[in-house]
């Protein structure tokens, strides 16, 4: 059969196949073509670029500019749509979060960021919400926040709640029944992960031996440590954030007690406690492990872009958020703010820099279930991973 004549019977046999689906190749490849619409597709970031969360955010959000600029080298969402990101500084600041929000809505974004704290956040992004433009805090954890704000809202990160189950979790499977929780009360991030750790350790047997409680603003730990060593725990876990979490870890030390710490993500942070925290035995959960390959592939194009080394596990998340906000745009086939609110979701397994990511079908209302990681503090200062996993059973504790 000549060459000519072979193609010719391919291609009918492709048709036929089109057909039999109830769609023409032509009428496909258009499809697909039109999905997405041409042009460029603004977002606004309430960024706290400078204030309380100043040493945290503006990495997250160079995360996010890594991603759209390899997002739009490609030719952007569907190959036509350009990302733009528009950030300006709400100063950590409720009140000033808001007045930036407006403005950027006035600049005409289509998707909204807000700061890496629900307590912070809410206002800027109630602002977005009345405009009906879909928000997202980019690295706060507190999983009330799509409830507090309304529909158009959702959170980046697993959330609180399921992180304090996956320490109870990983607790319990490590054989530490005995624990000393400290926690703090004077935001939802630091109370709301103690509630759910305990109320989860508890269900699955484990004893809280003692409760103490830090201040945001406190300096010297050794009366909560004394307190801590005398209880005599198999494991102390805790929220503490800087700048007081290494100075309360060495004064732990100093008192005696010598065995595991169980941190939240904050624990990443404690470095700077020397010798305090390579034991060997300091762990923390985490929003991605900087050794898995999507991971790492992604942190090698941040510092390209930035010359800086990812060294905050949350940053990968900032990657994340651009894939799937292309997922919510191509799902949607519009960018109109309602459409993508509703594709964003409805998202199912959607692949980011720090691994499989779903909205669609999670346990917890507009807060995406994706795998929570642990990591263990190495004796030579680096950090190894340990374990990944979504908690099995993740109590609703506001």
């Amino acid at each position: 059969m000549p060459r000519i004549r072979k193609l010719a019977v391919v291609l009918a046999l492709v048709g036929a196949v089109a057909a039999a689906v109830g769609v023409s190749l032509a009428t496909a490849t258009s499809a697909r073509k039109a999905a997405v619409p041409s042009g460029t597709y603004k977002i606004g970031y309430v960024e706290s670029i400078t204030g309380r969360l100043a040493f945290y955010e503006p990495p997250w959000g160079e995360g996010v500019k890594t991603a759209i600029d390899l997002l739009n080298a490609k030719g952007g969402v569907g190959g036509k749509l350009k990302l733009e990101l528009i950030a300006q500084d709400g100063k950590s600041d409720p009140a000033t979060g808001a007045v930036v929000a407006r403005d950027l809505v006035g600049k005409g974004v289509k998707f909204g960021i807000t700061p890496c704290d629900q307590d912070i956040g809410v206002p800027a992004a109630q602002v977005f919400q009345r405009a009906k433009i879909p928000v997202v805090m980019s690295c706060g954890s507190g999983w009330t926040f799509p409830q507090v704000v309304g529909d158009y809202a959702f959170d980046n990160v697993f959330g609180t709640a399921a992180m304090g189950a996956a320490q109870a979790e990983f607790a319990i499977k490590k054989g530490w029944k005995r624990a000393c929780d400290l926690s703090s009360n004077d935001y939802f991030y630091g109370k709301n992960t103690s509630d759910v750790f305990e109320a989860r350790y508890k269900q699955l047997g484990g004893k809280i031996v003692c409760h103490v409680f830090y201040k945001l603003t406190q300096t010297d730990f050794r009366s909560v440590d004394t307190e801590i060593a005398n209880a005599k725990p198999q494991v102390v876990v805790t929220t503490l954030v800087l700048p007081g979490a290494t100075v309360m870890l060495k004064q732990l030390r100093a008192q005696g007690y010598k065995g595991p710490m169980l941190w939240s993500d904050a624990g990443e942070l404690i470095t700077g406690a020397g010798a305090a925290v390579r034991t060997g035995n300091v762990y923390f959960t985490t929003q991605a492990c900087p050794t898995n390959p999507p991971t790492a592939a992604f942190y090698r194009e941040y510092k390209k872009k930035t010359g800086k080394t990812a060294t905050l596990n949350h940053i990968a998340t900032g990657g994340d958020l651009v894939s799937l906000i292309a997922a919510a745009i191509t799902k949607a086939g519009s960018t109109d703010g309602t459409a993508v609110r509703n594709a964003f979701a409805s998202l199912r397994n959607i692949k980011g820099p720090s691994g499989t990511i779903s909205y669609g079908g999670a346990p917890l209302y507009h807060v995406p279930k994706k795998n929570i990681y642990v990591l263990v503090y190495t004796k030579t200062g680096g950090q190894k991973c340990v374990a990944s996993f979504y908690p099995k059973v993740v109590p609703k504790i506001k």
